[in-house]
């Protein structure tokens, strides 16, 4: 469960412990890898990727300068002028509005489609493609909830800390009009600098975290025993395939390790978000996070 989306009797008892787990990130990081692994995270010399994007995400929380940095490419805000400077505005989505309170949103003056999210957390995406959608999805309620929520506290992540909590409503991107599909999502894993494989994930649900998914090499071959939850069949690139490993490489140039999602709407990236925490034990299996890890991170 997503515990930012849970019920609020089981969010009130973590939010009193948020003050005391903001001062061990390590711990409640080891805490959360030991129940995905059994194991504890060796931070020192890690042992796979995720350990490695651990290590390195701690690393940050240690130095000001990284720390700030790392809260700037995670805020769904502050990163869209952090992709303008490096790739240009044409590869992000069209910005309805930010607001720092759930109070402010003016929903009246908001095209239908669009997406509602917070810039501080994981999960916290809201479609709405019609009027009525205002009223039953109780939109002001959640969004009010995610900004309190201390995400970064909680998930022993904190670069999330040092966001400014904010609401930004956004262009909705329709993959197959005429549907309720969720793009396709293309996330680009890059080592200083360098784009290495790309993991597609499709058919998601909203706020969902896991769907069928394959990984491909920089060729668009595919890379077989890669995923915990793989496909069955093999998929075209996407028409923006080059276009998009050059932002990527743009975009992950200041980084040892970076994630750099995108959608392809008909031949035009579009970016998604960059992530320098990834949750990769969730996608891939143990094999591949222990072989990509000597290749790209001794």
């Amino acid at each position: 469960m997503n515990l930012i989306n849970a019920p609020i009797y089981v969010q009130w008892p973590l939010r009193l412990l948020a003050p005391v787990a903001g001062l061990m990130p390590k711990t409640i990081m080891n805490l959360r890898y030991r129940r995905w692994t059994g194991n504890n995270v060796n931070w020192k010399e890690p042992r796979n990727l995720e350990e490695y994007f651990l290590a390195e995400m701690m690393n940050a929380a240690a130095d000001p300068e990284r720390l700030k940095v790392y809260a700037e490419v995670a805020d769904k805000i502050a990163v869209r002028d952090y992709v303008a400077e490096r790739v240009g505005e044409k590869a992000l989505t069209k910005l309805y509005g930010v607001w720092w309170s759930a109070d402010d949103v003016d929903f009246d003056k908001l095209p239908v489609p669009c997406v509602l999210k917070t810039n501080n957390g994981c999960g916290t995406n809201i479609i709405v493609r019609t009027r009525e959608d205002f009223v039953k999805k109780d939109i002001r309620r959640r969004l009010a909830n995610w900004l309190k929520y201390p995400y970064g506290r909680l998930s022993g992540q904190p670069h999330y800390s040092a966001i400014r909590p904010g609401i930004l409503a956004e262009e909705y991107l329709e993959q197959n009009p005429g549907t309720d599909d969720l793009p396709i999502d293309y996330k680009f894993f890059c080592f200083n600098g360098e784009p290495q494989f790309i993991l597609y994930y499709s058919d998601r649900k909203e706020n969902g975290h896991v769907c069928r998914n394959r990984v491909y090499d920089t060729e668009w071959k595919a890379i077989e025993g890669a995923c915990n939850y793989p496909l069955d069949h093999d998929v075209t690139a996407p028409e923006a395939f080059e276009e998009m490993k050059e932002m990527a490489r743009a975009l992950s140039r200041d980084f040892k390790v970076a994630r750099i999602d995108f959608y392809c709407i008909g031949k035009r990236p579009v970016f998604g978000e960059i992530t320098l925490s990834p949750d990769v034990i969730m996608n891939f299996t143990p094999e591949f996070l222990k072989t990509y890890f000597d290749r790209y991170c001794r």
